[in-house]
């Protein structure tokens, strides 16, 4: 079961529907939460209910949920139950937890035979570490102006099997869930449509485990890839960087820290998220290849400016 193949699973209807089951009063099918989600009449279309189908496919691939042995539908067992809905906050977080399982997936970079290559969330990790591994400050990823060009260049072939992204219609549904785990935001350029791999949201998230105390900027960064490992310093990064030969970031290229990640920290420091410091005789990094200052060590300051 992959995440990326069915095409038309929308994330964010995966919250209305695990809600759904938490407060209905029986246990439900698929075919009720069609039928609650897609009524009778709404849209007569063959392929109305494609959308909520794929959408309870792909939670099931990544055990959000789950087929019970009477066909009805519950939560895997590693999703709280919460005592109240979901907030789009915590199932962000929850949708987190179940797509960076590594213990599920295991090395995503390495071939397996029929359907396990796409099992659990491996398809979308592959996707989502190669994005991030882009320039975040060059121009927005979109399939028709650069994706396609770009994993060619990349991954040294035009065989697309090879590549993390393989079609448009598998990109069209990563795009939805890059800003759905806070990845990735739309473009605001003018005339430049397209996703912008910005994880502001996702490193927030990886921040929020942190002390309030001072950390060396090295350990931070640790800390977010392993928050987060398809950012810079995680695992299913590093798988990429194996297969790609090189590491595809310019800021990684500059010897600073990576593009994506160091925007971010760039937003949340303007935020009053966190507070960078340079210490004497301290080994420190640049946040971006454009800056002239390295910094070494950085505070995390709970809640930010409010």
């Amino acid at each position: 079961m992959a995440v990326l193949n069915p095409p038309r699973t929308l994330p964010g209807l995966g919250r209305a529907i695990v809600n759904h089951l938490l407060d209905a009063r029986r246990s439900a099918t698929e075919e009720d939460l069609v039928a609650a989600f897609k009524p009778d009449g709404l849209n007569a279309d063959s392929t109305a209910a494609d959308g909520v189908k794929n959408t309870i496919s792909s939670m099931r691939a990544i055990d959000v949920l789950v087929t019970n042995s009477d066909g009805t539908l519950g939560l895997g067992e590693n999703v709280p139950a919460p005592k109240t809905p979901f907030t789009r906050d915590q199932f962000r977080r929850v949708l987190q937890g179940r797509v960076f399982d590594l213990s599920r997936d295991g090395d995503v970079w390495v071939t397996q035979p029929g359907d396990a290559h796409t099992s659990g969330a491996r398809d979308l990790n592959r996707a989502l570490a190669w994005v991030m591994a882009q320039d975040a400050l060059g121009q927005p990823l979109s399939w028709t102006d650069n994706l396609q060009k770009m994993q060619a260049e990349q991954f040294q072939t035009n065989d697309q099997q090879a590549w993390a992204i393989t079609n448009d219609t598998r990109w069209n549904a990563a795009s939805r869930w890059l800003p759905t785990l806070g990845l990735a935001t739309q473009s605001v350029i003018r005339d430049q449509s397209g996703l912008v791999p910005l994880p502001v949201t996702a490193v927030d998230d990886a921040l929020a485990s942190l002390p309030d105390e001072r950390i060396a900027i090295h350990d931070l960064l640790t800390r977010i890839g392993q928050a987060v490992p398809v950012l810079h310093g995680g695992t299913m990064r590093a798988g990429l960087v194996s297969v790609l030969g090189i590491d595809p970031d310019p800021g990684i290229a500059a010897e600073c820290a990576d593009s994506s990640i160091g925007q971010a920290l760039r937003i949340l420091e303007e935020r009053g998220r966190v507070k960078f410091e340079t210490l004497p005789d301290a080994h420190g990094i640049r946040l971006s290849r454009f800056d002239a200052t390295r910094r070494t060590h950085a505070i995390v300051k709970a809640g930010g400016k409010k």
